[in-house]
């Protein structure tokens, strides 16, 4: 558990696994922490790096948080920068993806990969930008535990909405309670999703290698939006994660972790190959 400083915020983060692996960075979902990620830290740190860490204004990371993606995309360009660990595999759900598909697009000089989910290239209608921007103001009004059912309809899908499985109940309950708990804030950083620019035109410029996950259960309108931007992504690959809705990494874990093991090692191997192939060329890899 550390602390980085980043252009004037300081940024919470943790750091598991041999420090001399590749590395991967694990980015949350909007109104979670580092902790989302506990399941697939347990998966993947034996093999590699994992650092994840709190975004702007939420858990323990500095605020105020962010209002634009671009912003944000900067300051984790700059986290992976400083700590020296690029070019790294990145892992985004939600907020965290969207941040990612900025940093594929602009700096995939840091990233040998990047798996997204929850993520869409367009920008979202003026009616959705419209209900989401009530539904803030209506949270920082009445508190996030007021509204915190409509969150949850909008996160979960329907198998992990009725489980009566212990752990999935206890990983249900955990971030139901604490969305509740968001502070006005807080609720801002919603914001910078909604009011993005459409960037379906730059995904030319992503560079690395790409693995778009989407859960069966998400909404229909959704699932075919990640599928667009898969094939808009030169090489992308696109796998369904069964019995989920849109928070992936809390609803099916395991199976998050190990279709990301699976993408990080084909990929490595491939960083390994083109190494052996051109020895002398540094700055080599992979399109």
């Amino acid at each position: 558990m550390a602390t980085l400083r980043v252009n004037g915020h300081e940024y919470y983060y943790e750091d598991h696994g041999p420090k001399n692996a590749p590395c991967i960075v694990l980015s949350p979902l909007l109104y979670t922490d580092t902790t989302v990620f506990e399941p697939l830290t347990r998966v993947l740190e034996d093999d590699y790096r994992v650092i994840c860490y709190d975004h702007r204004g939420l858990g323990r990371s500095a605020g105020p948080s962010m209002n634009n993606l671009e912003n944000s995309a900067k300051d984790v360009a700059a986290f992976i920068e400083q700590l020296n660990v690029g070019p790294c595999h990145f892992v985004g759900n939600c907020l965290g993806a969207f941040v990612g598909l900025q940093l594929a697009i602009h700096r995939s000089d840091l990233l040998k990969s990047c798996t997204l989910m929850g993520v869409t290239a367009e920008a979202d209608s003026d009616e959705t930008i419209k209900q989401m921007d009530g539904f803030v103001a209506k949270a920082k009004k009445e508190g996030m535990k007021a509204n915190v059912k409509d969150f949850a309809e909008m996160w979960f899908g329907s198998t992990f909405k009725a489980t009566k499985d212990p752990v999935q109940v206890s990983r249900r309950e955990k971030w139901i309670s604490h969305v509740s708990r968001m502070k006005p804030e807080e609720i801002d950083a919603a914001t910078q999703i909604f009011h993005r620019k459409d960037v379906t035109k730059d995904l030319s410029k992503v560079r690395c290698a790409t693995l778009i996950l989407a859960g069966d259960e998400d909404a229909p309108a959704s699932l075919e939006s990640y599928r667009r931007l898969a094939k808009g992504i030169t090489g992308a690959e696109y796998k369904t994660i069964h019995h989920a809705g849109y928070a992936l990494v809390i609803e099916q874990p395991e199976e998050v972790a190990e279709a990301v093991r699976n993408f990080v090692g084909k990929v490595e191997r491939q960083w390994a190959r083109q190494s052996k192939q051109a020895p002398r060329d540094i700055n080599a890899r992979p399109m």
